[in-house]
């Protein structure tokens, strides 16, 4: 975390089941910022523990508010959250408007899951319940990366092995938490807040059509990143670090 207290908050916001390490790439790459950069793991994954509460994003949500308040001071923060935190910016951005100063959305969604989706996060989350981990950690990171060519090994083995790093615990609840969730696109539409859309050019997950109706509601026009899937900020880096730099100069004016 950044020692420098001048500037608004950056919060980076984790894809699901990897950990905070996935914005080191990003982090290194963005230039100076004047503000604090706040990165955490959701309950279950990386160093949080799981809490006694039921799965919910609107708890990740409320505990992130008040913990980037408590940590920096600010009231407002920038919010930049990849597919699973993306779903928990937008539960911010509901619950607490008044703790958004920008919005960034990269491979994720505003709408709520199909019930053929619901249905399959619910069974795998059944599936790994007390178990040691994923079952399939190597597959599950194949699908999150989009890369081609000799890069795409080493991004592959990075996220396998963030992803054999989680409990199996970890992942239910996760897995429960993103299932509950509603649309959000009528969240998106109410805020006037700079805000970036980014999609990978093969993010299988999230996709272009998503981008495009959440940057619909936000009155912005959607980025494709070319060459990448799921984990742009991790894949691309140097694409994505002047997106989120614009976003915090945006939230700065």
């Amino acid at each position: 975390m950044s020692l420098v207290p001048d500037g608004t908050p950056l919060v980076l916001l984790n894809a699901f089941p990897v950990d905070r390490s996935q914005w080191d790439p990003l982090l290194e790459a963005l230039p100076g910022i004047p503000g604090d950069i706040i990165t955490f793991d959701v309950p279950g994954i990386g160093d949080m523990p799981l809490p006694d509460e039921e799965p919910s994003l609107e708890l990740i949500a409320d505990a992130a508010v008040l913990a980037m308040r408590e940590v920096t001071g600010h009231d407002k923060a920038v919010w930049v959250g990849c597919s699973m935190g993306g779903y928990i910016a937008m539960a911010v951005a509901e619950r607490h408007p008044g703790a958004v100063a920008g919005l960034g959305l990269l491979g994720t969604k505003a709408e709520a899951d199909t019930e053929e989706a619901r249905e399959a996060r619910l069974a795998l989350a059944e599936s790994v319940e007390g178990a040691e981990g994923h079952p399939d950690p190597r597959g599950a990171a194949e699908g999150l990366i989009g890369t081609t060519g000799e890069a795409r090994e080493a991004l592959v083995a990075a996220i396998e092995s963030n992803i054999a790093r989680h409990g199996g615990d970890g992942i239910a609840w996760g897995q429960r938490a993103m299932a509950a969730r509603p649309d959000r696109t009528e969240v998106l539409a109410a805020l006037d807040v700079p805000a970036v859309v980014a999609v990978g050019e093969h993010d299988a997950i999230a996709g272009e059509e998503a981008a495009r109706a959440m940057a619909a509601a936000l009155g912005v026009e959607p980025v494709v990143l070319p060459g990448v899937g799921h984990l742009s900020a991790f894949e691309a880096p140097g694409a994505v670090a002047p997106l989120v730099a614009g976003l915090l100069d945006g939230a700065e004016g």
